[in-house]
């Protein structure tokens, strides 16, 4: 559990505040920075990451994947404008065990289209394990389950 004069702690809080803020004013260069170069990012249902398997909605295995998407979003989707913003809460340290820590977070996504109302674009939980070996903290693995098996086909942006 986190607690606030942790300095560990704080430093993780402060680490997801910018993954956040970066990813809601789009800056989508600055996204596969926040991994480390081997690292994982995946999006599953409850269903499959329950069921143990392997199935994902997106599944980014190290830092070009990454910024191979963020490029295609960036340059050759086409889909309407809008806005996210993330929030996370409840989140715990599982396991600080050598240089990664692991961690368990809840996440909300809201999406706002220009002639719309925001709405939950996303819900669910993370569980990932953050790299603490170098000058910043760079995610190993990121992985955001869903819970609900019903996928918005405007899964654009990462989470």
């Amino acid at each position: 559990m986190m607690t606030e004069t942790d300095p560990v702690s704080e430093a993780i809080l402060r680490f997801y505040h910018r993954y956040d803020a970066a990813l809601d004013d789009r800056l989508l260069d600055e996204w596969p920075n926040f991994f480390a170069d081997d690292g994982l990012y995946r999006i599953t249902t409850r269903e499959n990451w329950d069921g143990g398997y392997p199935l994902s909605t997106v599944l980014c295995e190290g830092v070009g994947m990454m910024r191979d998407r963020a490029v295609a979003i960036q340059t050759s989707m086409t889909y309407t404008p809008r806005a996210y913003r993330r929030f996370q809460s409840g989140t715990l340290v599982l396991d600080r065990s050598g240089i990664e820590v692991e961690t368990r977070s809840n996440f909300l996504v809201l999406e706002t289209l220009p002639d719309r109302q925001s709405q939950v674009a996303y819900c669910g939980v993370s569980y990932d394990r953050i790299r603490l070996d170098g000058p910043d903290m760079r995610f190993s693995k990121r992985v955001c389950v869903l819970d609900t098996e019903m996928i918005s086909n405007s899964l654009i942006y990462p989470i």
